[in-house]
């Protein structure tokens, strides 16, 4: 992350998201790996299972890490444009990564559905909070997928270099 006004932080924003980009695409391989086209030029694929369920591992991996990337990467550009004390005012509340996002002037809408589509596939898949009576089915690889967009797409808005 770019600092202009030559305070040293030390972060580890990079690191987050380079762990959910790798898991994406080890995530992203290992799905390739396990499917094949169908036989007499059939449309669609046949999927070999993973008992090792490597793809399924990595899509998780994904999802948590754009989480705490996002988490962090709030945290730090709220201290830097607004203050610390506000930062704390929107923890202690709870805020979501939508209030925060526009906080900081992001009123981008793709990203802001992107936030409130990550936040609750987030809680159903990694903290399996999913119910039967729930209207969404969620698929882990799809989720990560869509995660590791949303991150990308903050990246840009926000113009930052991720190395």
């Amino acid at each position: 992350m770019e600092n202009n006004d030559h305070s040293f932080i030390h972060t580890n924003l990079q690191v987050f998201y380079h762990i959910a980009e790798e898991a994406y695409v080890a995530m992203d391989e290992a799905l390739n790996q396990s499917r094949r086209p169908n036989p007499n030029d059939e449309q669609g694929w046949i999927i070999t299972y993973d008992p090792k369920q490597k793809g399924f591992k990595n899509a998780f991996i994904t999802i948590v890490f754009c989480g705490i990337f996002l988490e962090s990467l709030l945290h730090l550009l709220i201290v830097k444009h607004k203050g610390l004390d506000v930062f704390k005012e929107y923890d202690k509340k709870n805020k979501t990564y939508e209030d925060k996002l526009r906080l900081l002037d992001c009123n981008d809408h793709s990203i802001l559905e992107g936030c409130s589509h990550y936040r609750k596939a987030r809680r159903e898949v990694v903290h399996e909070k999913a119910h039967i009576d729930n209207k969404n089915f969620r698929v882990a690889q799809k989720e990560a997928a869509s995660a590791m967009e949303l991150i990308k797409n903050i990246v840009t808005y926000f113009k930052l270099d991720m190395g």
